[in-house]
This record gives C-alpha cells, sequence and structure tokens, in this order.
C-alpha cells in the first residue's frame, strides 16, 4: 500500500511541476498516427487500442522523435502520461519508407528527463501512412524489462 502511495504522490507532483516541454520539434499541431500499443507486464499483455502517436524529424532528417500521447505502461498507473523518446537515428529507404533502431535511451516525461526508465533495442519502420515499432522499457531500479509494441495508422 506505501508503495502505491508514494507512487501516486510521486506521478502527481510530475504532473503537476511537468509544465516544461521535452526538446522535440513535436507540437500539438504534429500529425498523429493512431493504433495498438500492447505492454508485455508481469507475463501478461496489457494492449491499449487507439493509442496516439506524434513522430518529427531533426532538420538533417537522420533522427526522429516519437511522441507517446497519454499512455499508461500498466494496468494499475493512477495517470496517463505523455512520454517521448527523442534523437532515434533514422535512415531513409529507396523505397521512401523510413527505418529507425536506437538503444540506451532516456525518454523525457513528467516534465523532464525519466531516467528510472532506458529505451533499449528499439527499431521500426515509419511510412506517411503506417508506423510500427518496439522496444522495451528498462526499468533500471528493478532491473526489469517491459516490452512494448506499438503499430498505427494516419
Amino acid at each position: 500500500m506505501m508503495k502505491k502511495t508514494i507512487i501516486l504522490i510521486c506521478t502527481a507532483l510530475g504532473v503537476l511541476c511537468g509544465c516544461q516541454k521535452a526538446p522535440t520539434g513535436i507540437t500539438k499541431d504534429t500529425p498523429k498516427y493512431s493504433g495498438l500499443m500492447s505492454v508485455l507486464y508481469e507475463g501478461e499483455n496489457f494492449n491499449q487500442e487507439d493509442i496516439k502517436v506524434q513522430v518529427a524529424f531533426a532538420e538533417d532528417e537522420k533522427t526522429i522523435d516519437i511522441k507517446f500521447l497519454k499512455v499508461k505502461f500498466a494496468p494499475a498507473m493512477p495517470v496517463s502520461l505523455d512520454v517521448t523518446v527523442m534523437e532515434i537515428p533514422a535512415e531513409k529507404n529507396q523505397d521512401g519508407s523510413w527505418t529507425f533502431s536506437g538503444d540506451d535511451i532516456t525518454p523525457w516525461a513528467l516534465g523532464g528527463p525519466y531516467d528510472t526508465y532506458k529505451a533499449n533495442d528499439l527499431h521500426g519502420t515509419l511510412t506517411d501512412s503506417r508506423i510500427e515499432f518496439s522496444l522495451g522499457f528498462f526499468n533500471t531500479k528493478k532491473s526489469e524489462n517491459y516490452p512494448t509494441t506499438y503499430s498505427g495508422t494516419k
């Protein structure tokens, strides 16, 4: 009970104090993909439908930022969060699609870098109308990994 109370308090404080935006090209007007996100949590898939994701390229188009909008990573999470994984190396393919991959990336959540979790083994593909990727969110304090997949369309 105490652990849940501490998590709730920290989350609430983060939401209240989290006024700072991630340093990214993503804005409220950045187009959104909508789709299914699945997190392997305690041996079972925690699926969420109609999850929105935004993607922005760096000016040099060598990296992308991916922002999850209002997601939960476990059924018991008290609030939904916006989480941004930034500066993911990306490469344009001959067919016009993009592939991207990265490892050991500190996501941005609750108003700043959130180093309790690291995005690892991230890889995916992106077109004008579709995005698919998988990654693990590794809990650095518990040494636990939460495999996550996403598939969405515009």
